[in-house]
Formats: structure tokens, sequence, C-alpha cells
């Protein structure tokens, strides 16, 4: 029996020992992965060029609403044909949006099953151009928009990009913020 208590008093001692050397260790070396652990969750300050994850992905996000804004500007060129009720009556009409600027405006982590990763917003105002009012819908699709914007607006899309900060090239989901 006091072999065993030996043998178990032994094993305390070196698991001590242990985890006292591993945390000393831990403070001395700079940038540890405990100080960018708590620099990421904005708790301590990050070590000497540390870039976390969700910087990496923000300062690649105007470079994704630069893309994505060429794109969205070449699926409404054609522009959506829309009615108009007036009394019992209606007309229809040609509405362009053209996107002009993009902003970032944030990024967050997510995890999804075991894959992490993080979804960056990207905000586009775009102004809305119009044709005349016709009374067909051939007649609307054929129609030149005005040269004059009708309206502006703006709309907020996600995109996802990977555990590296690398887009994944999807396009945006619309978001609703």
């Amino acid at each position: 029996m006091s072999r065993y208590c030996y043998g178990v008093g032994l094993l305390v001692i070196l698991g001590l020992l242990v985890t006292v050397t591993l945390s000393l260790s831990g403070c001395q070396s700079p940038g540890t992965v405990t100080q960018k652990v708590l620099s990421d969750f904005g708790i301590g300050e990050p070590p000497e060029g540390y870039v976390s994850g969700s910087d990496k992905v923000y300062d690649q996000l105007k470079q994704v609403g630069e893309t994505e804004m060429r794109r969205l500007n070449a699926a409404s060129r054609e522009g959506e044909i829309k009615f108009e009720q007036q009394g019992l009556r209606g007309s229809y009409y040609k509405e362009v949006k053209v996107y002009e600027k993009c902003y970032p405006l944030d990024v967050r982590p997510i995890t999804v099953g075991q894959d992490k990763g993080y979804q960056g917003y990207i905000q586009y105002t775009y102004r809305v151009y119009r044709s005349e009012n016709k009374p067909s819908r051939v007649e609307a699709m054929a129609a030149s928009v005005s040269d004059q914007p009708s309206g502006e607006g703006k709309e907020t899309y996600r995109y996802t990009f990977s555990y590296g900060g690398v887009w994944d090239g999807n396009k945006g989901e619309k978001a609703n913020r």
C-alpha cells in the first residue's frame, strides 16, 4: 500500500511541475496562442504583428464588393418589368438598378457543422432608372429607361469566407440589416 501511495504522490508532484512549467513558459513567450485568442475576443492586446482572421476578411471586403458590383450591374442590365395600377387599368414600365458604390460593413465568425469561417457584409448603393409607362408588357420590355434617376436605395449582401479568410466566390445573399 505504501508503494502505491508513493507512486500516486510522485504522479501528482510531476503533474504540478509540468503545469507550472507550461504556464510560466507560455506567459514569457510573446505572441502566445492565449494572447491571440484573448485579442480576438477583444479582451487583451494583440501581439505585435498579429492580424486576426476577421481583420483579413475585412481587408478583402472592398475588393469583393467591387467584383460583385460588376456582377450585380450585369444581372440587372435588362431591367425588371413592373406593373402600376391606375384605377381599373394599369400600365407597365421597365426599372433598372445601377449599383454605384460598395461599403464593407461587418465581419462575423461562423461555424457550420465542423466547418469554421467568416461572413462578411457589404452594403451597395444604387440608383433606379425607369422607362415611361406603356400599355403592354412587351412594349415596356422594349422601352429605354430615362437618363435621370427616379430613386435611390441601399441593399446589404452577405458573403462567406473560409477560416483562412478566402472568399468562396459565390454570389452574396441579400441580408436584412
